[in-house]
């Protein structure tokens, strides 16, 4: 349920809930920030959910054929969001048994206003230390790694033309709007497979819209077609649909969408 088409990095798609007729979760899901022993937990859940797509069928043809490697990717991306000062990470795990982890949401805070500042301020000088510490190290960590263990599913031309069309929809629905840079941003809202359906997804979606909604500030996301009816349910609107779709997906819908906060005239 990755989008099916492209406004953000590939490595960072959105996920809804693809079945809103079933029952919300209840309070056996709990939320819980996110930890650093979480990631290859969050790899796993995102190799499958991503897999059935005409996106990563397209970008990774070979994933089938070594799931490792697909593991490999998703993690690195999980860890590299992880360890950004300004990402908040939330897991949905059983509150019968914490260490089940079920799915998990990774948000940013774009801009360089008050409240991204505060937000930053308020992770503590300690926590700052560890996070810049770490991010340097898994940098050269992951460089070592795609050495020993290198690509063996991505196609790169594919990707590369990709990200040229990331960047199209960054700049029209993002870049050449300059009051929507201070926003969050919902980077990835992924649910297990066997547990979607339940309104994990939204669970997770709404404790990050806490922080928009207190600091007053929009919330971005790149919607696949399954996925927008999840985000239009709590508040979002469509701003436009991609610029491109990859070659094979003929599914309407999706696009890059926006929140805005109640008590606001954002709009305007």
């Amino acid at each position: 349920m990755i989008s099916s088409a492209v406004s953000v990095s590939p490595e960072a798609p959105v996920f809804g809930d693809a079945s809103p007729s079933k029952p919300p979760a209840s309070d056996e899901i709990v939320l819980r920030p996110a930890r650093l022993s979480d990631i290859p937990i969050m790899g796993n859940i995102c190799t499958d959910g991503y897999a059935p797509n005409p996106v990563t069928a397209y970008l990774t043809p070979k994933a089938h054929m070594y799931r490792e490697d697909n593991i490999q990717q998703h993690r690195q991306g999980c860890r590299r969001r992880f360890l950004n000062i300004r990402n908040l990470s939330i897991i949905a795990c059983l509150a019968s048994d914490p260490s089940t982890i079920v799915g998990f949401g990774q948000f940013s805070r774009l801009g360089d206003d008050h409240g991204a500042k505060q937000f930053t301020r308020d992770r503590g000088l300690r926590e700052r230390f560890w996070i810049y510490t770490l991010s340097w190290f898994f940098y050269f960590y992951h460089i070592v790694e795609n050495i020993i263990w290198p690509d063996r599913i991505t196609h790169k031309a594919r990707m590369k033309e990709f990200e040229s069309w990331a960047a199209d929809d960054d700049e029209i629905y993002w870049k050449s709007h300059p009051e929507r840079g201070i926003r969050w941003h919902a980077n990835s809202i992924v649910v297990s497979p066997q547990f979607q359906g339940k309104g994990i997804g939204k669970k997770i979606m709404l404790e990050g819209l806490k922080r928009a909604q207190n600091e007053r500030v929009i919330m971005g996301l790149t919607a696949s077609v399954e996925g927008e009816y999840l985000y239009r349910k709590v508040g979002f609107e469509l701003l436009g649909t991609f610029s491109h779709r990859v070659p094979g997906d003929d599914k309407e819908g999706g696009g890059v969408m926006i929140w805005y906060p109640e008590g606001t005239n954002s709009k305007t």
